[in-house]
């Protein structure tokens, strides 16, 4: 139990708390006590129960700085330079993570950085809780997007956040809460992976890999991992320095596998149902606008379940986070060279529309023209936020934006399947990545016609067609648009 007052981490000085909302403060505190929070002529009192408390500070409009005080009568904790404003969770995984340093003109962007309206926490990626992880938790801290001193934000969330300050002068907040490489799993708590017959066969397939394993055998095995890891890297960024142009398959072929990911173990940072509570739990129920979510990249050998997991996720960090309308936006998968799995990426791009259709208060980025063929790392990510910005505008801010032109179903007439779309195309001469079928579901490329908001479908190989479907490949070029000239997104129809 604890001996004194404390605030959960993720509070500290130049925070950001949510407007127009209940405000949340808790953290732990000797129970029995009365806890008192003050700010800006706003009050509120609760008594910590069971070592806990969480009280609720009334909506406030955007504003600040103001100074948030919390006591319970022998405690004063004092916390300035706070704004009232828009606050969003930026989750997932490197995509997401990507510094804004490492991005195309990431550094000229954090030089000329001088947004003080714009806060941002990234919380520390923690395996485990223990006495270690807890303290290095505390010094958790928000900071000011100022000149030279945000090179290490979520590009997105910078990306975003910025558009959103400029367009409406308020102050934003990102708490960044990614590791690259995780598959949704890790972000799932142990309750809702195993809700489901195929989750509680994928959590205990894993526990069965790691029966027996000691924390020990973990450890010398995660060391050798990182060593070899590290090595790699070197002799692959010394090859990127001589071939700037050199692919990952190509880096592969010189200098073997990569040794990643790392081994899976009770510990590890990558397991099933990890994250969730060393990371997102200890964040929630901080009061949120939305979400911003890019992950995805590492389920592509399961992609079958991802819609299934997607869904889950997104009601269990509601449920976290008090809300069960909390407005999430993310990025679908664009395109990548995905050799080992051909098939997988669209196979998951259709899973993630499929969530987005049917989960409300949700919101799609659609980048399937912003892929890089040899790299799942694209170095644009401001075309990633402007598209979530857009969603923002119409899901959180009632604002008119730019949609991505998307189909909305199919017949058949003749030997030709008519497409019809949700807004104008550009014409296009050759318009690629186009696919019939018959009954036999077999699909073959076909030629596209594009007449306004209706697309011709057709192939000599396929005279009774039953199937259509588009850009259903790991990678390949993108030339369909809209006259809004946002592509048209991925789709899969039957007649």
């Amino acid at each position: 139990m604890p001996d004194t007052l404390r605030l959960a981490p993720i509070f500290s000085d130049h925070m950001v708390l949510c407007r127009k909302q209940p405000i949340r403060v808790f953290g732990e505190a000797v129970s029995g006590r009365t806890i008192s929070i003050s700010i800006h002529h706003h009050t509120a009192t609760v008594v910590a129960v069971k070592g806990h408390f969480e009280a609720l500070l009334p909506p406030m409009e955007h504003g600040g700085p103001y100074t948030l005080h919390v006591t319970d009568g022998e405690l004063t904790i004092t916390f300035s330079d706070v704004m009232i404003g828009d606050v969003y969770f930026a989750g997932g995984q490197s995509n997401m993570e990507m510094r804004l340093k490492d991005t195309k003109d990431g550094i000229q962007y954090a030089n000329d950085a001088d947004m003080p309206l714009i806060r941002y926490c990234t919380y520390p990626v923690q395996a485990v809780l223990d006495a270690s992880t807890l303290a290095w938790e505390r010094k958790t801290k928000w900071h000011v997007v100022q000149p030279n001193a945000c090179g290490t934000m979520s590009a997105v969330a910078f990306h975003f956040a910025r558009k959103l300050q400029n367009q409406f002068n308020i102050p934003i907040g990102i708490i960044g809460c990614y590791l690259g490489g995780t598959s949704i799993t890790a972000w799932l708590d142990e309750e809702t992976l195993t809700a489901t017959t195929v989750g509680k066969a994928y959590f205990d397939a894993y526990m069965k890999r790691i029966q027996g394993q000691t924390d020990e055998e973990y450890q010398k095995a995660y060391s050798a991992q990182q060593k070899a890891f590290a090595r790699w890297n070197r002799s692959a960024n010394a090859l990127k320095r001589e071939t700037p142009s050199i692919c990952f398959a190509e880096l592969e072929s010189a200098l073997g596998p990569c040794p990643y990911p790392p081994p899976e173990g009770r510990k590890s940072l990558f397991r099933p149902c990890g994250l969730a509570e060393t990371m997102v739990k200890r964040i929630a129920p901080y009061t949120l606008t939305g979400i911003l979510y890019y992950q995805g990249e590492s389920d592509y050998r399961h992609p079958h379940l991802y819609g299934m997991f997607f869904t889950a996720l997104i009601a269990l960090w509601r449920d976290l986070f008090r809300s069960p309308a909390l407005p999430f936006l993310f990025v679908q998968l664009p395109m990548y060279n995905q050799r080992d799995a051909e098939g997988s990426w669209p196979v998951l791009r259709l899973a993630q529309d499929a969530v987005h259709k049917s989960v409300r208060n949700t919101g799609m980025a659609v980048m399937i023209d912003g892929g890089e063929q040899e790299d799942i790392h694209p170095q644009d990510k401001v075309t990633v936020a402007d598209r979530l910005f857009s969603q923002a505008l119409q899901l959180i801010y009632h604002t008119p934006a730019p949609s991505h032109p998307y189909a909305i179903h199919a017949r058949a007439d003749g030997n030709t399947m008519l497409v019809t779309v949700s807004s104008p195309l550009r014409d296009s001469k050759t318009p690629r990545l186009f696919e019939l079928a018959g009954e036999d579901c077999i699909f073959v490329s076909a030629d596209a016609e594009i007449n306004g908001t209706e697309i011709c479908i057709s192939s000599p190989q396929v005279t009774h067609p039953r199937f259509v479907r588009y850009a259903f490949v790991n990678y390949g070029e993108i030339n369909v648009y809209g006259e809004n000239k946002l592509p048209l997104a991925p789709f899969w129809l039957r007649a």
